[in-house]
């Protein structure tokens, strides 16, 4: 063994390998590097052809010699023997004959030199087992090297691969793949070790131990592990997995949403989904092979195959390095497997995704349209309970369409065969809420409008809270009723706490109109009252909404210390999603930065806090696909960087506002919502101007909607315009 070996042990780079179909060759070079990858079935004739066809006309003399000369030798010696075999026999057959018939006779010296070879045949025959057998003897092996096909090739190759320096980089991939007893290792990798000094294993990141273990009854000593969080640059993995693996690859595929058939959007793929159907739908002539392996395949597909990413929590996707097979007849088995067990899926899966794939294998297969609707249901239920609520915007309207009108009678007489008409209550009010977070304001309002009559102020509430969402504070406030008449409670219902909630929000967030400042304050009051009034626990959305509200108040009276208090017990309040803190992370920079604003000396912490809280929020807010609010935050964001930049200018800040209020700009041409437009508009136009670019179409939409700005939004446009135009940053809009 070499005692210089330097032994590396790589995860996450199987990707490198060069070989790209089974059939190319098994080894490859670059410069200094030798690249070698096993496939499953390669043969160790293979491995030898395909070193020689590398070094070609390169070859050493000893290794022509080894390859012709020698074969042709030992097929001689072949002969030979034999042919000395049968002229000894032939001699021992007339000796016997000359002994037994023709005795007494006399001795010629041809028949004392024929005694000689039977003599010789008699002595051989009697020790050659022992000599055999003897342990360590040199001439059984040396005889074993000549007869024995295994050991002739390894000789070759390793004279072979004498060709290269010994310093040569040999790169191994997919080693991992059989176990020490396989010819891999017995011969090959022994080999190797043998005659280079640098030698890198690159294996799945869970055969990290095998392999050490291996090596080390090789007896090298001399191993490093290099542990790899960036998966390598991206080839055909496919020919490197086992016959396992194949299946598992396959079968990942097929719990995917491929089936759907969208286009320009990621495939995803349920990790739930394959490890249910691979423990009861795969059919295997070894199924006791396939019934484990499921979370090493899924932990390789991520770590070692680049075949899956993540973004969000159960949004897992097939990267570019995928190749999509036909599985037309798997589908069809799958489909009908599924029909099968329809209800254990929808009783056992919880991912959103899983329901999305089960409707679509099933929706043409069963005849009972209730099944399916419990599908839908429990996929709806999901996408809330888990926050994935941009699933709404990507596939729900393809299933289920648009929301029908119910006050109109053609829309509502062709709505029969509708979904919407056929979900429970619950369902349709959790839809409704997917809706409102995914901007989809007017459906949400059609389909409130359709459940009203079931409960007029829960109802009402709803329609006014989105009127509310699109920018229209007038009609959201004129639609409230001016009262409600509700039995008293220990425990205030949510009716009671949405109304009082509503009424304070409308007035101290939205509208900021100080003749209803009073009246807010009252409802404010009343609302902490039937929340601390009594001894039960309160909803955490209750005390969220609260302590917002409380914020906001204190940031209408310029008390920001105090309102950046209660966005801290906002914080601190159990059991709220990333909507609710991205929300608050918002709302606390929006504080920061009128603290800046306020500061004579303009304290720079102070401003770099809020962009970095607003930062903070912004990403929560796009983690759920909240596009209901993502305006909104987009803009504050924007307004914390411009206020930054309003004295030193950053050109790579600016570009960040561009971008961030081109985006708030197509959301709310997308909702038809104008909350918030102008102040968009107006940082758009501030990006714009100082990048030096061309400012036309955003001048004409300020032009086009100045006169429907609420005066509480022009004031704040104009403030940070002012902050532009005084030192002739910009120029200066005729207009404003």
């Amino acid at each position: 063994m070499n005692k210089n070996i330097n032994c590396f042990i790589i995860t996450s780079k199987l990707s490198e390998n060069k070989r790209e179909k089974k059939e190319d060759s098994s080894i490859s070079k670059e410069k200094d590097i030798l690249r070698i990858t096993y496939c499953e079935n390669d043969s160790l004739e293979k491995f030898e052809e395909d070193v020689n066809s590398l070094i070609g006309k390169n070859r050493t003399f000893s290794y022509f010699l080894n390859k012709r000369f020698i074969p042709l030798t030992i097929s001689f010696i072949s002969v030979f023997i034999i042919l000395i075999a049968f002229l000894t026999i032939s001699i021992y057959e007339d000796f016997l004959k000359k002994i037994v018939l023709e005795t007494p006779s006399s001795f010629e010296l041809k028949d004392y030199i024929s005694l000689g070879f039977v003599i010789f045949l008699f002595l051989s025959l009697l020790f050659m087992p022992k000599i055999l057998d003897a342990e360590g003897n040199e001439l059984k092996n040396l005889i074993n090297s000549w007869f024995n096909k295994e050991v002739r090739k390894a000789k070759r190759l390793k004279l072979a691969y004498s060709n290269f320096d010994i310093k040569t980089e040999i790169h191994l991939y997919n080693f991992d793949l059989e176990e020490q007893n396989h010819w891999l290792w017995s011969i090959f990798v022994n080999m190797i070790l043998n005659k280079f000094e640098n030698i890198y294993f690159c294996v799945r990141a869970d055969k990290i131990q095998v392999i050490q273990k291996n090596l080390e009854n090789l007896g090298i000593k001399n191993i490093k592990i290099v542990k790899n969080e960036k998966i390598g640059k991206a080839s055909n993995i496919e020919i490197l997995l086992s016959k396992k693996e194949q299946i598992f690859y396959s079968l990942m595929q097929l719990c995917s949403t491929k089936i759907v058939k969208s286009k320009d959007k990621k495939i995803f793929t349920s990790l739930e989904l394959f490890e249910y159907c691979g423990k009861n739908f795969i059919k295997s002539e070894d199924e006791n092979n396939l019934s484990f392996g499921f979370q090493s395949f899924i932990n390789r597909s991520f770590d070692d195959f680049n075949f899956l990413s993540q973004e969000k929590s159960l949004q897992i996707f097939f990267t570019n390095s995928v190749k999509f097979k036909d599985l037309k007849s798997q589908k069809k088995e799958l489909s009908q497997y599924l029909r099968n067990h329809l209800e254990d899926c929808v009783f056992k899966f919880e991912n959103p995704i899983s329901l999305l794939i089960l409707y679509y294998y099933v929706k043409d297969l069963v005849l009972d349209e209730k099944r399916v609707i419990k599908i839908l249901e429990k996929f709806i239920v999901s996408i809330k309970d888990k926050q994935q609520y941009e699933l709404i915007n990507d596939y729900w309207f393809e299933i289920a369409g648009f929301m029908f009108d119910s006050g109109d009678i053609n829309s509502f007489e062709n709505s029969s065969k509708s979904y919407y008409r056929k979900l429970s209550i619950s369902t349709l009010n959790d839809l409704a809420f997917l809706f409102e977070r995914s901007g989809y304001f007017e459906q949400a309002i059609l389909l409130n409008n359709y459940l009203y009559e079931i409960n007029p102020n829960k109802y009402i509430l709803n329609i006014c809270s989105l009127y509310e969402r699109m920018g229209h504070f007038e009609q959201a406030y004129n639609s409230l009723p001016k009262e409600l008449k509700l039995g008293k409670n220990d425990r205030p219902s949510d009716i009671e706490v949405r109304y009082y909630q509503r009424k304070a929000v409308w007035i101290i967030i939205s509208q900021r109109n100080y003749t209803l400042k009073h009246e807010a304050i009252e409802s404010l009051e009343k609302l902490g009252k039937l929340l601390f009034s009594h001894n039960e626990d309160n909803e955490p959305l209750w005390l969220w909404h609260f302590y917002n509200i409380k914020a906001n108040l204190c940031e209408w009276e310029e008390n920001y210390d105090e309102a950046i208090n209660f966005y801290k017990k906002c914080l601190a309040i159990p059991a709220l999603g990333p909507f609710e803190y991205g929300a608050t992370f918002v709302n606390m920079a929006i504080s920061y930065r009128f603290k800046y604003i306020l500061d004579v000396n303009k304290n720079d912490e102070t401003i770099n806090k809020a962009i970095n809280l607003g930062k903070i929020g912004l990403n929560l807010k796009e983690s759920v696909g909240d596009r209901d609010e993502m305006p909104v935050v987009l803009h504050n964001y924007a307004l914390n960087i411009l206020y930054k930049i309003s004295n030193i200018f950053d050109e790579e800040l600016c570009n960040i506002v561009l971008k961030e209020t081109n985006e708030a700009l197509e959301i709310l041409e997308y909702t038809k919502s104008i909350k918030r437009l102008g102040m968009v508009l107006i940082e758009n136009y501030i990006a714009k101007s100082l990048l030096q670019l061309d400012t036309k179409d955003v001048v004409d939409k300020l032009k086009k909607n100045i006169s429907i700005f609420k005066e509480s939004e022009l004031k704040q446009m104009m403030h940070i315009y002012n902050q532009f135009i005084k030192n002739n940053k910009i120029e200066k809009l005729d207009f404003l």
